[in-house]
C-alpha cells in the first residue's frame, strides 16, 4: 500500500525543465567567474598597497619598481575584465 502511494506521490510531483536547470547552472558559473575574478584584483590591489607602504619605510626602489611593472598592470587587466562581464557598468 505504501509503494502506491509514493508513486502516486511521485507521478504528482513536477519535474523541472532540462532548460530551468541549464540556466541556473550557468547563472552560478558566472557568478562565480565574477566572484573569483573580484577577489583576485582585491588580493593583488592589497598586495600592491603593502609593498607602497613597506617601500615607503624602507626606501627600496626595486619594490616600487616591481609593483608598477607587474601588479598595477595586473589589476588595472582584472578590474577591466570585471566590468566588461558586468552589463551595463
Amino acid at each position: 500500500m505504501e509503494m502506491k502511494a509514493t508513486n502516486e506521490a511521485n507521478q504528482t510531483k513536477r519535474k523541472k525543465p532540462v532548460w530551468l536547470k541549464w540556466l541556473i547552472r550557468l547563472l552560478l558559473a558566472y557568478l562565480l567567474i565574477l566572484a573569483i575574478i573580484l577577489s583576485a584584483t582585491i588580493i593583488i590591489l592589497l598586495g600592491t598597497f603593502v609593498l607602497v607602504i613597506v617601500d615607503t619605510f624602507t626606501d627600496v626602489a626595486g619594490l616600487q619598481e616591481f609593483t608598477e611593472t607587474n601588479l598595477v598592470p595586473i589589476t588595472n587587466w582584472l578590474w577591466n575584465l570585471f566590468i566588461w562581464l558586468i552589463p551595463g557598468l
